[in-house]
């Protein structure tokens, strides 16, 4: 008889259980990969708490990885190793991820697209249409960084007594 209900299991952030050992890596999997724990080291140097999940969804004999979520600001992140479209590791791909992932986690649940460059406006704006906000890292570093990050940067101080004298 097959399950009822999908079946989600918590495992360490960082566990290889995705893709058999006799498999070799790609180039684009191995770049992925280290986004991945650029991106996990990022999050937990902000004292973030991260996790990853098996799930088997109901009548289902394929499994699913969340390979990185956040419990600290609920976010479920999906890397993408490419900003191109198209392909079998797309973008698209990864915004499917996304919403496929998306089912079977607490709600709300922000949407983290972690790219290895800041995306074009178009992109951007394909992701702000899906509320997935894209972020990547800042000039090669463990640090990332967002249009929504930017934003807040470029805004002047606001004071709500006026600007102090100098």
């Amino acid at each position: 008889m097959a399950q009822q209900e999908p079946v989600i299991e918590q495992v360490p952030f960082g566990s290889r259980f995705d893709y058999p050992a006799d498999r070799p890596l790609t180039p684009y999997e191995r770049e992925r990969r280290e986004l991945l724990a650029r991106y996990g080291r990022f999050a937990r140097e902000r004292e973030r708490v991260i996790t990853s999940y098996l799930i088997r969804p109901a009548r289902a004999a394929d499994q699913l990885v969340v390979e990185l979520y956040d419990t600290t600001n609920s976010e479920l992140v999906v890397t993408c190793a490419t900003l191109q479209r198209a392909g079998g590791a797309g973008v698209w791909y990864a915004i499917g991820t996304l919403a496929d992932l998306a089912r079977f986690l607490p709600s709300p649940t922000r949407y983290i697209l972690v790219l290895p460059a800041e995306p074009s406006s178009d992109l951007d704006g394909l992701c702000a249409i899906r509320s997935i906000m894209p972020v990547w890292p800042v000039d090669g570093t463990d640090t990332f960084t967002s249009h929504q990050d930017q934003a807040r940067r470029s805004e002047p101080p606001y004071y709500p007594n006026g600007e102090p004298s100098l």
